[in-house]
């Protein structure tokens, strides 16, 4: 929502995302689609960006069903498996009923496991990704057996539409996709793999501005530290397993003569299964964050049911029992539906966030922090965008977190472990590195949920106390001057990464020289989202340490000369300015080469698909 709000007051200007984790470039905040989309909703509804959001991901869950019947209905021609698959998808959750864990959080067997997914833990993107998940393998589909490059590129758009959306709904796209493959292995006619290359990369040059190769290497790393999987040999072992019953799977199939959708979603489950079973079975990590797979093994599992049931279903010979299990069960969806429709009146509540710890502290910060940088407690870090401009040390999500070393800096401060008498000062400093001007805690009576720090009145008596309410305090962050630009000398940056949080060795000449008054003081100042200008009077050989994330793109240019730009071991930028006495140092976030180069293959593959259609139409006219 914040990311909406965001883009909705800055559209002209989405190049530089400056409130989460010392800023960070707007391609790697998230992808974008389902963002930019909320944002047009509510420019265009003249609606807050938090209600088209709603309006969205709503729509989107409602239409999951139908896209996932659509698929069924084309590919089979089966009516009565494309409902059923499509009705258990939409009221029941049948995972309730093969994990303990699942079933315990989604309140019994019959909980609305995927509503709650959406409502209560704000899976929106990746309820988005799955609603386009099965159209994006219909029109695979159609790719594959139907003769027409205009299939292929719409194909191409509806894969590109899911990754553009959601990092772990691109993850299931890609075992639906293997999925499919599979279960077309024997089947006329087979697959076309020079049209499948095509429409896969071409899918990705459409979008590739926005998911350059360096994004996509820089989130995967970011999973690996936000919640790493188990070790190589682990993994290898379930994928070893996955595969031995893919392969068994293959056999039975090739020997029943089974419909290739039955095999789709018997393969589908296992891949999904594999990742979300394996980790709520056995505890085995094959992914980063395995337990969000469950909504890909839910549908996967919804198919395979269906069609089981129908298949058991055709062999009843009397016509009053199957009345009776045709009542039965429209009895039992009725039931279901009246459990949802209760679940959904006791979560999706309209209320008024002024009353919320979060929106308080949020305005509190505001009003005390203005523009300058804050650290935001735990959940009012989620929420304090979606109210107000305040930059953050830290927000929002895993994907975009800068280095590791921020990572250092929220978990020291949190905990403090093993700093003792020390922790108050130790997370001062981290906070003054990053150039926080405020902290918020929320203590142990606080109505913020996750009340992250492990001595919340650490700051008792150490810093100054700016606002109060009840449990939970802000507090001033001494720093000698405003802004995040600062003139230091080459022996005050920060150039080894610290080992670990309580490893303050390197941050301490770099504190001591931002907060000298012997220092000259520099004026910082953003001219708009990606673009700032510093000035301040430089002796010999002094640099300039801007506390920004530093990213390829950015550029300065003092007095109208360009001047290199380094990072240092904080991830922030350093420049040297080679200028002596009064100097203005204009900084600007700028296009990198690869983005440039990847505009240009868009831009030819946007064009040789126009291409392709208008040929194709041609010859069509001519035949």
């Amino acid at each position: 929502m914040s990311i909406s709000r965001y883009s909705m007051l800055h559209w002209g200007d989405l190049t530089w995302f400056p409130l989460w984790n010392t800023g960070m470039p707007y391609y790697i905040v998230y992808q974008p689609l389902l963002q930019v989309t909320a944002a047009a909703v509510a420019t265009l509804a003249h609606q807050p960006a938090q209600v088209a959001w709603h309006t969205v991901t709503a729509l989107a869950y409602c239409l999951g069903p139908v896209a996932l019947f659509a698929l069924c209905l084309e590919a089979t021609r089966w009516r009565a498996f494309a409902f059923l698959t499509a009705l258990l998808y939409s009221l029941f959750s049948p995972l309730n009923f093969l994990s303990s864990a699942i079933r315990m959080d989604a309140g019994g067997y019959l909980g609305p496991r995927r509503l709650q997914i959406l409502v209560h833990y704000g899976e929106g993107p990746h309820t988005t990704a799955l609603a386009m998940l099965p159209l994006a393998i219909l029109l695979l589909h159609r790719a594959m057996t139907a003769e027409g490059k205009h299939k292929a590129i719409i194909a191409a758009v509806a894969l590109a539409a899911v990754v553009m959306t959601s990092w772990p709904g691109s993850v299931g796209l890609t075992m639906a996709v293997v999925a499919y493959l599979v279960s077309r292995i024997g089947q006329r006619p087979g697959i076309r793999w020079v049209t499948l290359a095509a429409l896969c990369v071409g899918g990705y040059l459409l979008i590739c501005p926005w998911l350059p190769p360096s994004m996509i290497l820089f989130v995967q790393t970011n999973a690996q530290r936000s919640d790493p999987p188990d070790a190589a040999g682990l993994r290898l072992l379930a994928l070893a397993v996955a595969a031995a019953l893919c392969c068994a799977l293959y056999f039975v199939l090739q020997r029943t003569r089974a419909n290739p959708w039955m095999g789709f979603f018997l393969y589908f489950l296992v891949l999904s299964g594999t990742v979300a079973l394996g980790r709520f079975w056995f505890g085995i990590r094959v992914l980063p964050q395995p337990n969000r797979f469950e909504l890909e093994t839910g549908m996967a599992l919804c198919g395979v049911v269906a069609y089981l049931a129908l298949a058991i279903f055709k062999r009843v010979p009397n016509q009053a029992a199957r009345g009776i299990v045709i009542a039965g069960f429209a009895l039992l969806c009725a039931a279901e539906l009246r459990r949802d429709i209760s679940y959904a009146r006791h979560q999706i509540l309209s209320f008024d966030p002024s009353d919320t710890i979060e929106y308080r502290m949020g305005k509190a910060f505001e009003r005390i922090a203005g523009t300058e940088r804050v650290f935001a407690p735990g959940n009012v870090s989620l929420w304090l965008n979606m109210f107000t401009d305040v930059p953050q040390l830290s927000g929002c999500c895993e994907n975009g977190i800068p280095t590791m070393e921020h990572r250092i800096a929220a978990f020291v401060i949190y905990t403090g472990l093993n700093a003792g008498d020390r922790d108050a000062a130790i997370s001062t400093l981290w906070l003054q590195a990053y150039g926080a001007h405020a902290v918020g805690v929320t203590g142990r009576n606080s109505e913020e949920p996750f009340k992250p720090f492990v001595n919340p009145s650490k700051f008792n008596g150490v810093l100054r106390e700016l606002w109060r309410d009840g449990d939970d305090v802000i507090y001033e962050v001494p720093q000698h001057s405003p802004g995040l630009a600062h003139v230091v000398n080459p022996a005050d940056v920060i150039r080894r990464e610290p080992i670990h949080g309580l490893d303050t060795g390197p941050l301490e000449p770099y504190v001591r020289a931002i907060n000298n008054p012997d220092y000259p003081q520099a004026e910082f100042a953003w001219l708009n989202q990606h673009q700032a200008r510093v000035k301040a009077t430089f002796e010999p050989n002094q640099l300039l340490s801007v506390q920004v994330s530093f990213f390829p793109g950015w550029h300065a240019r003092v007095n109208g000369a360009e001047r290199p730009v380094t990072a240092d071991a904080l991830g922030m930028m350093v420049i040297e300015p080679r200028c002596s006495g009064a100097c203005e140092v204009d900084l600007s976030f700028e296009t990198t080469a690869e983005l440039r180069w990847m505009r240009v293959v868009q831009i030819a593959v946007v064009s040789f698909g126009i291409l392709l259609v208008v040929r194709s139409q041609r010859n069509a006219r001519a035949h």
